[in-house]
């Protein structure tokens, strides 16, 4: 395992605990929600198209830390290599990414949610 520290906005990170709260990882399962995060955002999004999106428009105020598998590692180095060889100047790269697959994995969430409670509706 790795450790990888993350700025992060307060506002992402508020909302990153409370759906590890939710999804049932308790305290100490954030980190492997933040694993499987990036597994999706890597099979998703494997153009990378969603890293960066919005980073300018908030403050990175806090920052977090997650322990990373060795394969998830070497993942996001790769990644690095691929946005770092469009943008040579790009910094923060590797915290971009991490926020990147929780946003994803969020977003994912809730329209699942919202698919659910739809269903519900209707029956």
């Amino acid at each position: 395992m790795k450790r990888i520290a993350c700025r992060m906005p307060l506002a992402l990170k508020t909302s990153l605990h409370q759906a590890i709260v939710e999804d049932g990882y308790g305290g100490k399962g954030k980190s492997r929600w933040v694993r499987e995060a990036l597994v999706q955002l890597f099979e998703q999004d494997s153009d990378l198209a969603n890293v960066g999106v919005g980073d300018d428009l908030e403050i990175n105020d806090t920052e977090d830390a997650f322990f990373v598998s060795l394969d998830n590692g070497a993942a996001i180095d790769a990644a690095v290599d691929v946005i770092r060889s469009q943008y040579p100047r790009a910094e923060g790269v590797q915290s971009s990414i991490i926020r990147a697959a929780v946003r994803y994995r969020l977003r994912k969430r809730l329209k699942e949610k919202s698919i659910v409670t739809a269903v519900t509706a209707v029956n």
